[in-house]
């Protein structure tokens, strides 16, 4: 079985579950374009989310649901087309594409988005691995 991560430049990998059933077109439109990566910056604006541009992902947006601590959706604006990673409950603002999420080690992931905040953009790899 195929295994996905998020890996991060100055630490820590996380295994990406994709949510196949609730958002069909842009987990095919990820795994597609897979490998990707980017520089990660905070969206402090937004609560505890970071985000990654995917400029290459053209897919419609489905699943628009509020996001939660683990969670992974892509904004399809095409001003923005970008990765959206929520690491903990301080949620505010508009709903995306929710496609996939992070189940385990949350609050390692939470202290990756902290060091996002305070060190500022990080290079991210969002990749497949056997």
């Amino acid at each position: 079985m195929d295994k996905y991560v998020l890996r991060f430049e100055r630490g820590g990998v996380f295994e990406v579950r994709f949510l196949e059933d609730a958002a069909p077109a842009t987990v095919a439109a990820f795994k597609a374009a897979l490998p990707l990566s980017g520089g990660c910056l905070q969206a402090r604006f937004a609560g505890d989310e970071f985000f990654f541009s995917a400029p290459s992902i053209e897919v419609a947006e489905e699943n628009a649901v509020a996001p939660y601590h683990g969670a992974i959706a892509f904004n399809s604006d095409p001003q923005w087309r970008a990765v959206c990673v929520y690491y903990g409950s301080t949620i505010k603002g508009t709903y995306y594409s929710l496609f996939a999420e992070i189940k385990e080690n949350l609050d390692e992931l939470r202290e990756v988005g902290m060091r996002v905040w305070k060190r500022g953009e990080e290079k991210v790899f969002f990749e497949k691995i056997q």
